[in-house]
């Protein structure tokens, strides 16, 4: 038997919004679910992207959480959902699809600095403001109106894993101060002050290889070990000449506690 999800308010009918939630980070989705429950308007699924091998593992025996293409799949979305949400996919939506559905970003950044691929990375070595951003999806990336934003503070002992779990808490807050007016599609927007800047996966892996006859301050060397420092994660490297093997890389900092 199928449930009705009408419901009744001030004397009147209302159905509850179908929200697809796609997101590629197990901390966003484990804290996206906790706010999700306590949403009484809406219906929540949660699909993370096709190409999530991790996930693909690690929640294969889960059948409320699957895979989802969506460029294949934009129809179907389009025909059986009143909001999609983008928190942290991989995926990029066809522009159909964002023409024809709400769509709403939940970005790592702080729009329009550092658009695309890790803005906090970038951020870190061009000094551009680092934060969190709620903002609708537009045809191109990072780059609609946006709903709300704060910045986040960046330190001198930060890594990029440390700067990137304080803006990952920042996304979750905003997410918990804006959601029911999203779902209710009552929120104001403002337009973006400029076009700002767009990083690619490229322009990030171009980042990794060191060129270690490059002559440059300390302050400009440790800024892009820290920047490119994320835990386990091998990023920065140099080739050996004479093994031609890549050598890794990266950057401990620790404050003196005594001072």
């Amino acid at each position: 038997m199928k449930r009705n999800n009408k419901k009744v308010l001030n004397g009147t009918n209302f159905c509850k919004k179908k929200v697809l939630v796609i997101t590629d980070n197990l901390f966003v989705y484990k804290n996206f679910k906790k706010i999700a429950t306590k949403q009484k308007r809406a219906i929540f699924k949660f699909r993370f992207s096709f190409s999530n091998k991790d996930f693909l593992k690690r929640f294969a025996s889960n059948h409320s959480f699957q895979a989802i293409n969506v460029n294949l799949e934009y129809q179907e979305i389009i025909k059986n959902f009143d909001l999609v949400i983008s928190a942290h996919s991989k995926q990029l939506f066809p522009e159909e699809m964002v023409k024809n559905i709400k769509c709403i970003n939940i970005h790592p950044g702080y729009n329009p600095y550092n658009r695309g691929w890790y803005p906090h990375v970038f951020s870190i070595i061009n000094k551009q403001p680092i934060g969190a951003t709620i903002h609708e999806i537009d045809e191109k990336i990072d780059h609609g109106f946006i709903i709300d934003q704060v910045k986040v503070p960046l330190y001198q002992w930060d890594t990029s894993e440390s700067v990137y779990e304080r803006v990952l808490q920042t996304e979750i807050s905003l997410v918990k101060k804006n959601i029911k007016k999203i779902i209710a599609n009552k929120y104001y927007t403002k337009k973006p002050r400029k076009e700002g800047n767009l990083n690619t996966k490229k322009d990030f892996n171009k980042l990794c290889k060191l060129d270690i006859s490059r002559i440059s301050s300390f302050r400009t060397f440790i800024n892009l070990l820290r920047a490119l420092t994320h835990g386990n994660y091998d990023n920065a490297y140099f080739i050996d000449q004479k093994s031609g093997k890549k050598i890794y890389i990266s950057i401990n900092l620790k404050i003196d506690e005594k001072n």
